[in-house]
């Protein structure tokens, strides 16, 4: 072996080795700052998407459901399940009424009537009655009618009460062509009443006398009115 061949680095094997291995060994040199906050800040923004899947999925879980008493009824021949929240009264109050069944319908949504409801119709179910049959009803009112007719919003007719007759103070609203569909009376509108409530309608339906008291402001949607309440008596049958 020269002397060249022993300084030259790359004349030994062994400490060209060596000199390969201390490379590789040396540590990464360190991200740059601007590197670390970017992957900081990723690291948060994941961290809190994670976060909001998680209450998203598991907050409604958490919230404690609230259940409505269910009230049995029997009218006649029908057995009704009322939830409490639709009759307005105390789980106490509400077997007071003997074969009748007495609801407080918030309008137009037909649910409960809450502190924000506006407007309410308050619905007695009761058993069949022949005077509240819609022949019988009209043939009553047609005995103390006035000649003068007029039309009002939503389809109707409107007809007066002769004065000193048992309706007089009394309006009469009826479908065309005969009020089979509806008929009702309200109070003449004078602006002293102190209820909102006034109109009142009856008609039968599942073998039950239908009763509703109802907002005058009301009576232009009567089809409307009419036809949730038969929905909201249906989903009451048992």
């Amino acid at each position: 072996m020269t002397a060249y061949d022993h300084h030259h680095p790359t004349a030994s094997p062994h400490h060209l080795a060596t000199l390969v291995r201390a490379r590789l060994n040396r540590p990464p040199p360190p991200l740059p700052r601007a590197d670390g906050a970017l992957l900081t800040a990723a690291g948060a923004v994941l961290f809190a998407a994670i976060a909001a899947t998680a209450l998203l999925f598991y907050a409604p879980r958490l919230v404690p459901e609230t259940r409505t008493e269910i009230q049995p009824a029997r009218i006649g021949d029908v057995t009704l399940a009322v939830p409490q929240d639709l009759t307005g009264t105390e789980a106490e109050e509400s077997g007071q009424v003997v074969g009748m069944v007495r609801l407080r319908l918030d309008w137009p949504s037909f649910g409960p009537v809450t502190a924000h409801s506006r407007k309410k119709l308050l619905i007695t179910l009761s058993p069949p009655d022949k005077v509240n049959e819609p022949a019988t009803q009209l043939s009553v009112y047609a005995r103390f009618l006035t000649p003068t007719v007029w039309s009002n919003p939503g389809g109707l007719v409107v007809r007066g009460f002769r004065k000193g007759s048992p309706y007089d103070g009394d309006e009469l609203y009826v479908s065309v062509p005969d009020g089979r569909g509806f008929a009702a009376r309200c109070p003449l509108d004078n602006g002293a009443a102190a209820l909102d409530e006034l109109c009142r309608v009856t008609f039968r339906h599942r073998g039950m006398d239908v009763n509703i008291r109802f907002p005058r402001t009301v009576i232009a949607d009567w089809e409307l009115m009419i036809g949730g309440v038969r929905r909201t008596i249906d989903g009451l049958m048992r």
